[in-house]
């Protein structure tokens, strides 16, 4: 007989042959062997999610497939999905055709399963998305994962979903080849209507809530919340709480205002994607359509050519946007450092920077990469948090960023093994704090060599009476000062581990600014790491200073004095 058995994935099909009676006296008959059933192509189908029929389905749920053993994604085929009136919604294509489209010329990163999406795609207040590559099929155990592109369903809408034949192989729905699933009822749903709420939603990949990714829940806010959906919405509170899980995805906000996204746990709600310069070329910006120009993805012309569509090798890229707030989980990009690839990649790209708005808050967070771990401009504080990189792992182009009463860890590089790398890239805006570390404590994994991380190299030009170089990536200020950035840094009160230089700075390039109390390299009350007076011997004293009086940006609201004119900032776990 067939028995159905419901599973957090779906519904598993359990073939069971029960003995039969013979009739004679105690004696058993053995049945016939029976041969594995193959459903025809337009059958109902089990083992997915949703679940066939489903009535409650989320706008943003990954499609998925539960085979009967570890199946095999073949680079050939597609996944559609269409309205139940027969109108294709989305197409995913496992092929390499998409790349290949797009005339590239690297082979290194491989070419199928590789699609192009637009994040934000369909949200009403939008007029530029953020276009990025993505892998749409992932496969983890007996599972195949499909994550459509982003926002192509509709609320209280009903769907169906066809899969190639070719896309896969191993044994599922009762058959030991995969057939395929064709036809407007094998596997349908529909999704639930939208949430009640216009200022707080959740966000779950298993239990009940509003959304089952980060991103949905962001183009929702972006939809009700928005700076063009009316200033009480934008000036309105909101917030995203996201319970435990891994939540692998690109992820894109625009102009949104007073936004709190939290989460269940710091160590167990985790925010991640493996994205990097080579996979999307650049640090990224919101565009109309897709950028149609080449990037060299390493070093080497050898490894070619790939489309930078623009929207950058962020985890996250945010854009305007006052008092973003993150708290409570880990933000992560997977990247692993490959020495014959750009390997730059960000957790978060912050790209505000007005002087009257574009604060971010980032409190009790895992802020964790390799190479340029957090881009940010604007009005910045981090505080009670872990910020892990090995290269330039801070950096951007702020007004000022304070860095309160946090861990910044420097991870190993496996490209470069005898170096510690630098934990700022020093740019800011001329005439304002920049990069400000009051308290906490600078740290390194066990691996990375003793004396071999400066606290901070410089972005290049000669140093020459004050100069800083043109800035026309900030906005906002005025020609004196917003549209220009110097190599600003200072360290306040901060624990140093045994892995940072004596020579606390680099000076290849030597930075645009000699230091004085209110710019430059400078650091006071430097302690090692069990708390004591920090020997300055071997410390360069031209190009840095142990010495200057840094007490007019020793708290945070000193370092935000300058926000809104006189108004100044002064924010609150």
């Amino acid at each position: 007989m067939k028995k159905l058995c419901a599973t957090g994935a779906g519904v598993a099909l359990i073939l069971a042959l029960s003995a039969c009676d013979g009739g004679g006296s105690g004696s058993v008959s053995t049945p016939a062997p029976t041969a594995t059933p193959t459903p025809s192509p337009g059958a109902a189908v089990s083992g997915t999610l949703p679940a066939n029929g489903e009535t409650a389905a989320y706008k943003d749920t990954l499609l998925k497939l539960t085979f009967a053993s570890a199946p095999v994604a073949t680079g050939n085929g597609k996944i559609r999905v269409y309205k139940a009136d027969g109108t294709l919604v989305d197409t995913i294509d496992t092929s390499s055709d998409v790349v290949a489209a797009g005339l590239e010329t690297q082979v290194a990163l491989g070419n199928g399963n590789t699609e192009i999406d637009k994040i934000g795609n369909n949200v009403p207040s939008l007029t530029q998305y953020r276009f990025t590559y993505y892998r749409p099929v992932r496969i983890a155990g007996n599972t195949v994962s499909i994550k459509l592109h982003d926002n192509v369903l509709a609320y209280d809408t009903s769907y169906y979903v066809t899969v190639d034949k070719s896309t896969f192989n191993g044994g599922f729905n009762g058959a030991s080849t995969f057939q395929g699933i064709s036809g407007a009822t094998a596997w349908t749903f529909k999704t639930k209507s939208a949430p009640t709420s216009t200022t707080a939603v959740t966000v779950d990949d298993d239990g009940a809530a509003d959304f089952r990714s980060v991103q949905g829940a962001l183009n929702y806010m972006m939809t009700v919340g928005c700076s063009s959906c009316g200033t009480a919405a934008n000036a309105a509170a909101k917030t995203i709480t996201i319970k435990n899980g891994i939540y692998d995805e690109q992820l894109f906000l625009r102009n949104v205002n007073n936004l709190t996204i939290t989460g269940e746990s710091r160590a167990n709600t985790v925010v991640q994607a493996s994205n990097w310069d080579a996979f999307n070329p650049g640090t990224g910006g919101s565009r109309a359509t897709p950028n149609t120009t080449f990037a060299n993805i390493g070093g080497a012309s050898a490894l070619g050519n790939r489309l930078s569509l623009g929207g950058g090798r962020a985890v996250m890229l945010i854009e305007g946007g006052d008092l973003i707030k993150m708290t409570n989980f880990t933000m992560q990009n997977t990247h692993v450092k490959d020495a014959t690839q750009n390997s730059q990649a960000e957790v978060i790209y912050y790209n505000a920077a007005t002087i009257n708005g574009s604060r971010f808050i980032g409190t009790d967070m895992n802020f964790i990469s390799t190479q340029d771990t957090l881009q940010m401009k604007g009005w910045v504080w981090i505080y009670n948090s872990l910020v892990a990189g090995d290269v330039d792992f801070i950096w951007g182009y702020p007004y000022a960023m304070v860095l309160e009463n946090s861990e910044l860890r420097t991870v190993f590089d496996p490209t470069a093994p005898t170096s510690g790398g630098y934990i700022f890239q020093a740019r800011s805006a001329k005439g304002y704090p920049g990069f400000v570390v009051l308290g906490g404590s600078l740290t390194s994994e066990s691996t990375v060599p003793s004396g071999s991380t400066y606290l901070a190299r410089s972005g290049g030009n000669t140093q020459a009476a004050g100069f800083c170089q043109t800035m026309l990536v900030l906005g906002g200020g005025s020609a004196a000062n917003g549209t220009q950035y110097c190599d600003n840094a200072a360290f306040i009160g901060v624990k140093m581990g045994t892995h940072v230089a004596a020579a606390g700075w680099w000076i290849n390039p030597i930075p645009n600014l000699l230091p004085s109390a209110t710019e430059g390299w400078r650091e006071s009350g430097s302690l090692n790491a069990a708390g004591t007076a920090l020997s300055m011997t071997g410390r360069n004293t031209t190009y840095g200073s142990s010495t200057a009086d840094l007490s007019a940006i020793n708290t945070r609201a000193k370092a935000f004095a300058q926000w809104n004119g006189t108004v100044g900032w002064n924010p609150a776990p």
